[in-house]
């Protein structure tokens, strides 16, 4: 995978496919309700940037995860601990429950309250 972050469109499409396990443009389309030119180009970035491949029987296109989701949340958690999201280090990450191991999640709670003690100190 491409050191490139994904954007929310991406991720949302990514949540689709790992849903999934394999979807076509038109199947993605009205998953994330947006229009098919825009689902292609999401698609199309998300091949270059490794996290898809793209896959041609006939007249039929599918694409399907080449990224592992556990290693695509543990890659999100960590930009966002180290400052590196989009937002210069003040990003907001959306997580469903089930998108989140239960100690990563303690984790991260742990980490936010060490960082916030950190700041009131200095």
């Amino acid at each position: 995978m491409s050191a490139t972050a994904l954007t929310n469109r991406e991720n949302e499409a990514m949540r689709v496919i790992w849903d999934k396990g394999c979807v076509s443009v038109s199947e993605l389309a009205m998953a994330t309700r947006q229009g098919a030119s825009q689902t292609l180009n999401t698609l199309r970035a998300l091949v270059r940037k490794g996290a898809v491949d793209r896959r041609q029987q006939g007249r039929q296109i599918t694409y399907r995860p080449l990224l592992n989701r556990s290693t695509a949340q543990t890659h999100a958690l960590g930009r966002l601990l180290h400052g590196e999201s989009q937002a210069g280090g003040t990003g907001v990450v959306v997580l469903r429950e089930s998108d989140i191991d239960p100690q990563d999640w303690a984790d991260l709670q742990a980490e936010i309250e060490a960082r916030r003690a950190k700041r009131a100190q200095g």
